[in-house]
């Protein structure tokens, strides 16, 4: 190990020393905000070709290393005119100012170039793409490079992602909600997780919102309502956001509440090696009522440094109400005995965190150090009765508590050259507990990491290695037995992007990463829940941490087609267990287990285009080969497709909308044998007084229920969610502002969340 960081370490040192002259300087806009994702092109002095490149970052920022045959710099962004500066022997430009091309804006439909690539993914400012004026985030993240949006959830590379919002990392995609697209500057999209520590696997992205003046305030107030055909009024969801900034002060607020009917129609098949058979119809009607709201406040101490405190509150609750019809069959020639079963009870859940952060320029080039610390609190409590006949079968009631506390200093310098060096620590202690009936569950979790990442760039590569090293304890008390293990881990991460030909937007690249799961504190529990008659999930406190190493290969044609192809190998992957509970052979259980490995070959192709400057379309269809072994069985040639179709529509400045379809093709995964599913959305917006309101109809128009297959130990069973889709969503937004527009200046980052395994359905 000790060769390994010595090798490490001696790259980052020649690779820091070995650089050349460097062109600093700034571009900002007409309003003297900066443009992020600006290209900066190095020409030759003889004939203007090009020679070099790079991309502004989010502060404006650029350097390019000099060489003694370049005669001009030109400065390009679409949507503004291009500049031609002649260079003079300056190393530090200053500021330069772009001009926007208002008839180029409102020209301008084409994503692909929009997007400015570098060593670890790429960003883009959605401005003038026409995806700015999309319903939702999730509608516009869909048409960027490796992203795809299932069951409204955006997934990079067909993972979730780590999502940041001016810094915020954010405890769950549905805080997305209090996000207009119309309000996003730039986004950065790393398909790796540079500094995250080795259990990211999902990459980063990380979404900054539009800079304004200091001295004003701004915001919107959004409400929906939808319907579901077949039931009727289902949910509700008011959103208020605010923005205010007072000399050194920024204060960012939003609040979201949903008031939720959970419906489904199900239908349950258990047929039991002995001949039983069970049958049920089940028809949940459960009522939901969250509320979650973050208040942000920075504080600019001087040109250099800021604080900032992030605060998050949210609370859930669930009246639980499942009723069933279940037949029941012994044997082949026996009579059918047919019962009513109801599943109910109340379900909480309360979600607290509290972030500071401190940051600090240490020079003029970006180079910035960052100290943050973020407690985190979750009390999740459930009870769960089981009526038969009105008589009561079981009943059981749990409450988890889980504290969470991190604290993360991290450095990032700008050397010339466009190379950077990352290097952090970071430490976690997470506290879990459950008490189910009298028994209790305690669980202690430690989580210490180490990286460095270093990223340069030369005229046409653009590379960046990184390790991280971590160490993974955790101590679980379960009755009387205890269980004990740690382990420490050495992840090491590569990039490579060969921009073949950036004005075409063709390029290559190639990826390597070892990753840790989370340790499985989540699922050390012992309650039985219940979520279909006679069938329960219970935890395991015996689990071990998975690790997995992945390659990833990316190339792109141009700026409409790229293909992905990636290949992995997990060790002790996390799996479900089914069998017959041992005391009463009319019940089954799935509880997670480790298996030995497995192995996942995979690959998507994206096309994206624009038939008309009013039409954006994108088609996307990704394909996985699996290779699973556990104690008891190996399953070879597992794999599964999805395909997606995405289109947005802008006919008028005013008034668009969009035009969605998804498919899943037959697929199977370990011992679950899924059938075809799909589903088409549509949807028509239409503002009105400059945009400061919007009015908008969002449908469901079709949807083909989920159907699948359970191999357990001693039965299989069946599962088709009848649930009839069709729905209609109204939404009504108001944006508001006044006095001068608001400018956030720095952000508290949110770096924990509590991630809870679940078996996959």
């Amino acid at each position: 190990m000790k060769k390994i960081l010595l090798s490490i370490s001696m790259v980052f040192i020649l690779a820091s020393v070995t650089y050349a002259q460097n062109i600093t300087g700034k571009l900002v806009d007409n309003n003297d905000e900066p443009l992020a994702g600006a290209s900066v092109l190095l020409l030759s002095k003889a004939d203007s070709t090009y020679l070099a490149g790079t991309a502004t970052d989010r502060d404006g920022l650029f350097s390019i290393a000099d060489r003694s045959d370049a005669g001009m710099l030109m400065f390009s962004f679409i949507g503004y005119h291009s500049i031609y500066l002649p260079l003079e022997g300056d190393e530090n430009i200053g500021t330069i100012k772009m001009q926007a091309d208002e008839t180029m804006l409102e020209e301008v439909t084409v994503v692909g170039s929009r997007i400015v690539n570098n060593a670890h993914g790429y960003s883009i400012r959605p401005s003038g793409s026409g995806l700015e004026n999309c319903n939702t985030s999730q509608e516009l993240f869909a048409f960027l490079p490796g992203i795809s949006v299932s069951e409204n959830k955006i997934n990079l590379l067909d993972k979730l992602p780590v999502i940041y919002v001016n810094g915020i990392k954010i405890n769950s995609q549905d805080e997305l909600a209090a996000l207009l697209p119309k309000n996003i500057e730039n986004i950065e999209v790393d398909y790796l997780a540079i500094g995250e520590g080795a259990t990211t696997k999902g990459g980063v992205i990380r979404i900054t919102t539009k800079k304004q003046k200091d001295g004003g305030y701004s915001g919107y107030l959004g409400l929906k309502a939808e319907a579901l055909a077949a039931y009727g009024y289902n949910r509700s969801s008011p959103t208020f956001v605010f923005d205010a900034s007072i000399g050194k002060w920024t204060f960012n607020y939003y609040a979201v509440n949903q008031h939720q009917q959970l419906i489904e129609d199900a239908k349950y098949n258990y047929l039991y090696d002995s001949g039983l058979q069970t049958n049920s119809v089940s028809e949940t009607r459960s009522w939901l009522n969250s509320f979650g709201n973050r208040l942000n406040i920075s504080y600019e101490i001087n040109d250099k440094s800021s604080l900032a405190i992030s605060e998050y509150v949210g609370n859930a609750t669930i009246k639980n109400k499942q009723n069933s019809v279940v037949e029941t069959i012994l044997g082949n020639d026996g009579e059918p005995m047919e019962s009513n079963t109801m599943i109910h009870g109340p379900e909480s859940q309360f979600v607290q965190q509290t972030v500071a952060k401190y940051i600090l320029a240490t020079d003029d080039k970006g180079s910035k150090l960052e100290v943050t610390a973020d407690y985190y609190h979750q009390n999740h409590a459930l009870k769960q009765f089981e009526d038969m006949d009105n008589i009561r079968a079981y009943e059981n009631s749990t409450q988890e508590k889980t504290d969470m506390f991190q604290f993360y200093p991290k450095y990032t310098h700008k050397f010339n050259g466009g190379k950077e060096l990352n290097v952090g620590a970071n430490y976690q202690f997470i506290r879990c507990n459950d008490e189910t009936d009298g028994l209790s569950n305690d669980a202690d979790a430690h989580t210490a990491f180490a990286y460095a990442d270093f990223t340069g760039m030369t005229e046409s590569l653009m590379y960046s290695a990184g390790l991280t090293l971590q160490y993974n304890r955790m101590d679980v008390q379960t009755a009387e037995e205890t269980t004990f293990f740690d382990d420490v881990y050495l992840c090491p991460q590569a990039n490579l992007m060969w921009m073949i030909n950036p004005q075409k937007g063709r390029m290559l690249g190639v990826m390597y990463q070892c990753t840790v799961s989370d340790m499985p504190y989540s699922a050390i529990n012992s309650y039985k829940n219940f979520s279909a008659p006679s069938h329960y999930t219970t935890g395991n406190p015996n689990l071990i941490t998975p690790a997995t190493h992945e390659v990833m290969a990316l190339f792109a044609i141009d700026r409409h087609i790229s293909m992905t192809l990636m290949y992995g190998h997990e060790i002790n992957p996390i799996y479900y267990e089914h069998g017959i509970d041992g005391q009463n052979e009319n019940i089954t259980w799935s509880r997670p287990e480790n298996g030995k490995y497995r192995k996942m070959l995979g690959g998507r192709v994206e096309f994206t285009y624009n038939p008309t400057k009013w039409w954006n379309t994108k088609l996307q269809a990704a394909a996985l080969r699996n290779y699973f072994k556990s104690e008891t069985e190996i399953m070879k040639g597992q794999w599964g497709g999805k395909f997606w179709w995405n289109n947005n529509f802008n006919f008028t400045s005013t008034f668009g909308g969009s035009l969605n379809a998804y498919w899943e093709t037959k697929s199977s995964f370990e011992n679950y044998w899924w059938q075809p599913v799909g589903n088409v959305n549509a949807s028509l917006r239409k503002s009105f007084r400059d945009d400061k309101l919007r009015l908008s109809l969002q449908s469901t128009i079709w949807a083909k229920g989920r159907k699948s297959r359970t191999e357990g130990d001693g039965y299989t069973s069946y599962y088709h969610n009848a649930t009839k889709p069709t729905s209609f969503t109204l939404s009504l937004t108001w944006n508001f502002s006044g006095g001068k527009k608001v400018r956030q200046r720095a952000e508290a980052e949110s770096i924990q969340q509590y991630n809870k395994i679940e078996e996959k359905k």
